[in-house]
Formats: structure tokens, sequence, C-alpha cells
């Protein structure tokens, strides 16, 4: 039987003992192309037959959404290869390709592939073995995303987030209870004051008297919600949490959910709360809802204090914005921003829309809902500002625990509004040191989170939007041991949503 051949005869015959050695190898039978910032690279209508490795510089794969709107869905880099699925399935190319800066970038043709073979068989065959781990490898991420928004929501979903079951018969040990007839007491006062005013809404009233029946439609609510924290503590403990809640729920449900925050925070249409159009209505602050009690109880959610801090956190953050691109500005610099979990990106365009200096404005905006990006570009972006605007759509998750890379230019901002209320500590620390390392030497990063509040119970309970609420001292605590070491805690008016600010030294 043949000897098998020792380590030194195998490198003899392969030169090439590593990846790189791999790569060097067979760059050397491919032509080389300069490409110039927004060249196209490739697009639906490129042939087939070529697929392409990036030796400078970056490209952006991009498809056209609805609104033709333009979604970034990757950013590639120095030594990665793009286009062999088409090349070797010959299928219709779904992406457009073009560098996002100056790049060399080999081409591989068919031809190029028949030389290698030819001329080197070994050489050829590794070649295909390494494509075809890369290939696998790019399948198995994309299978396990077949439904990225669902994972994104399970992702940042709280087990307490999900709706209330059907009603259960209550236990006779319950129902024989002094905490059961208290609360018993308290929610059929509730469910009185809800019905009689769902009566007063009914009467044909002049205007004074509208005003009137208005307010006091809004002392039910707020009674109601004011009622909420003692509940808490009064049901805290006992073990039937869960039975006392969907109780109180059931006798609210018909009057809450008229209400259209009250009505999407509940049903989570995109599987989480707080999504683009969620917030955009918190924005617009317009109560709509079904019939004259739903546009009464969604008043009542939108100037609750949640929602008034997150109208407080857009100004926060545009005036940020502001103050610490000044500067930057002032030397003339271009100037890096990025938007993690954007949604409909507001406070970005409320600061380009007064910005003297749009030109230099270079910002990334990531969301894994291509629907936000698609408004974004349809009814935000809708004035000149000259800036740099890139709509990407990408799970921020996975991004801070390196699960998908791109080649992403260090920023001088990273922000994000409303996406640490769902994350874990650990999450969170991630998220952090990510950010670290694609920040440029004195860049800041500006992370927000909610306070604990007095309608935390209201939001958890009712609405089912679930935070986690960290306090100031919380949540500069989780700086401690990350690169950055310390944090700046700013907050929007309400002194809810608070801000952590860090630099990179």
């Amino acid at each position: 039987m043949q000897e098998p051949k020792s380590m030194a005869e195998t490198e003899q015959i392969h030169p090439w003992s590593t990846t790189q050695e791999l790569i060097a190898e067979v760059l050397s039978f491919a032509p080389e192309k300069h490409f110039a910032p927004g060249d196209p690279v490739l697009s639906p209508e490129t042939e087939s037959e070529v697929f392409y490795y990036v030796e400078t510089g970056t490209v952006e794969v991009s498809y056209t959404g609805s609104r033709h709107t333009k979604i970034t869905v990757a950013l590639i880099g120095a030594g990665e290869f793009f286009g062999e699925i088409g090349f070797f399935d010959q299928g219709s190319r779904v992406r457009t390709i073009v560098a996002s800066e100056d790049a060399d970038i080999a081409i591989f043709s068919r031809e190029v592939m028949e030389t290698i073979r030819e001329q080197q068989p070994d050489l050829y065959i590794d070649f295909l073995l390494y494509l075809t781990r890369k290939i696998c490898t790019k399948f198995r991420r994309l299978s396990g995303e077949t439904s990225p928004i669902a994972a994104y929501a399970d992702s940042i979903a709280d087990r307490r987030s999900c709706k209330y079951t059907g009603a259960k018969p209550l236990p006779p040990s319950l129902l024989r209870s002094e905490l059961w007839r208290n609360v018993h007491e308290q929610v059929e006062r509730i469910s009185m004051d809800f019905f009689n005013m769902s009566l007063l809404v009914q009467e044909v009233a002049t205007e004074s008297e509208e005003e009137k029946i208005r307010q006091e439609c809004q002392e039910v609510l707020e009674r109601f919600a004011e009622s909420m924290p003692l509940l808490e503590r009064q049901v805290a403990g006992s073990g039937y949490e869960d039975i006392f809640w969907g109780y109180i729920f059931k006798e609210v449900y018909p009057y809450f959910m008229r209400s259209r925050h009250a009505e999407r925070s509940y049903h989570k249409p995109k599987g989480y709360a707080g999504d683009f159009l969620m917030i955009e209505h918190i924005y617009e602050n317009i109560p709509k809802g079904d019939g004259r009690i739903g546009e009464l109880v969604d008043a009542f959610c939108l100037n609750r204090p949640s929602s008034r801090a997150i109208r407080g956190r857009r100004l926060l953050l545009a005036d940020q914005l502001a103050h610490l691109t000044a500067p930057l500005a002032r030397k003339g610099n271009q100037i890096a921003i990025m938007n993690l979990a954007c949604g409909p990106n507001r406070e970005l365009f409320d600061f380009l829309s007064r910005c003297e200096y749009g030109s230099l404005i270079k910002a990334l905006c990531v969301d894994i809902d291509a629907e936000a990006l698609e408004y974004t570009n349809k009814n935000v972006d809708t004035f000149f500002h000259g800036a740099d605007i890139k709509l990407m759509e990408e799970n921020v998750i996975k991004w801070s625990l390196g699960r998908v890379k791109h080649r992403i230019e260090q920023q001088d901002i990273i922000y994000s509004a409303g996406l640490c209320d769902y994350l874990d500590d650990r999450l969170f620390k991630k998220l952090i040191t990510r950010c670290y390392h694609h920040l440029k030497p004195g860049g800041r990063l500006i992370l927000g989170n909610f306070d604990s509040h007095e309608d935390a119970v209201f939001m958890d309970r009712i609405l089912r939007w679930k935070l986690i609420y960290r306090s100031r001292d919380q949540l500069a605590s989780l700086f401690a041991d990350t690169p950055f070491g310390t944090a700046t805690i700013l907050s929007e008016e309400e002194q809810i949503n608070l801000f952590a600010l860090a630099v990179r030294e």
C-alpha cells in the first residue's frame, strides 16, 4: 500500500498552506479593474458568468424597494468575494453592487476559471472547495433569516410582553381571599367608570358641553392610570398576578383597544411594540381611534409621560447632533453618523433641516424593517439638505454580536434612540463595545434608555409594552467594564428617557 505523503511533500505539491496563500495564487490568474466611487460593478442585467474579489476599497450591495427606495443590505470590503452564487447556479442577479469608494476588484470569468483548471488542477479543486464552504456559510446564515423581522422581534421580546390569554376559571382559594375582595371592588369601580364614560360620549352636546365631557372622560382615564401602581403592589407576590391582571385587562379592553396607540402597542403587528408607525403616531400627536371614545382614549395615551418623553427625545437628539457636529464642520471635515434601529429618522432630518453644512454629513441609517426605511425615503427625506443618506436593512442585534459583518467606516457619532430598552445587560454591553470599535478617536456614542416612571405599570400591564428600565446609575454602570469606561447621562424634559453619552478617547 502506498505510504501517505509527508507534510513537506504536500507543501511542495501545494505551495498554498493557508487561505491567504490560496487566494494570492488564484489572484495571479484574474485581471484587476479599478472602480471609482459610484461606478456600477454588478446589476440584475450583468452577465452571470463572472464573480468578483475585492482587493482594496468597499462595494455596496443594494436593491430597490417599493417607492423606489434604495435599500443597502451589505457593505463588502477587501478580502471578500461576491457574485459567486450567480456564477455557479447561472441564476439572474437580484442585487445591484456599486463601488462606495475607490476599489480595485479582481474579475473571475469562466475563462479565468478554465485556465486555472487546465494549468493548476489542484489549485482549481482547492479553490472550488473554498468557494463551496463560503457559499454554504452564506446559505446557513440566510436559512435562519427567512423571517428576519420576526427573528428580530424574538430577540428583543420579553416573555411578559405577550398578549393575555383567554379567560380562565378563578381558583376557589382566590375567590375566598381578602385580596380578591379588595381588588374586585376596585375593578368594579373602574369598570363602572368606563361604562359611564362610554355613555357620556354618546350624548349630543354643544361645544362647551363637549369640552366638559372630554374633561370628565380624561379624569376617568387618569384615575385608572393612577390606581395601577397600587394594584400592582397589592397583587405582587400573591402567585396570582397573571390572573388578576388578565381580569383587569378584560374589563378595560373594549375601551382601550379603540385607541390607535393602545391597539398597535398591544397587538404588535410587527411583532414588537415601538415600531416606526407607532413612533410616528406619537410624534404626530393627533388622536385617532374607533369612534369618539377611541379618540378620547388615544388622546389620553398620547399625553402620557412616556409619550411626552418620546417626543422630547426627538428634540434632544436633534440638538445633540447639532451640538456635536458643529466643531467638526468648522474644520471642514466630512462627518459620519450612524443611526441604529433608526425607525422613521425624524430627529436626524430635524437636525438636517436647520443644518448649514449638510454637504459634510454622511449618515448611515440602519433598521431591520425595510418598510421603515421606505417610509423615511418617501415621507421624511422630503427636502434638500445636501447630506449623503444611506438606508441599510440589517438586524442590529446580530450586528452587535458580530454575527454579521460589514465594511462600515469609522463614525464620528453613533446613536440609538429606542433600541436599548429591550436589551438585557449582556446584549447592551455587546452593543456598546461593538460601537466603540466603529467610532473614530474622539467619536461619540449616544444610547437611550427609559428610567422607571409613574406610567411603567400602565405600559407593561395594559399596553404590554414591556421595557427594561434603568436608572441613571444603572445606565452609567453598564459602561464601566467596556472600552469607554465612563458615560455622561442626559435626559429629555420629562426626565424619563435617559441618554448615555460616551466618548472614545
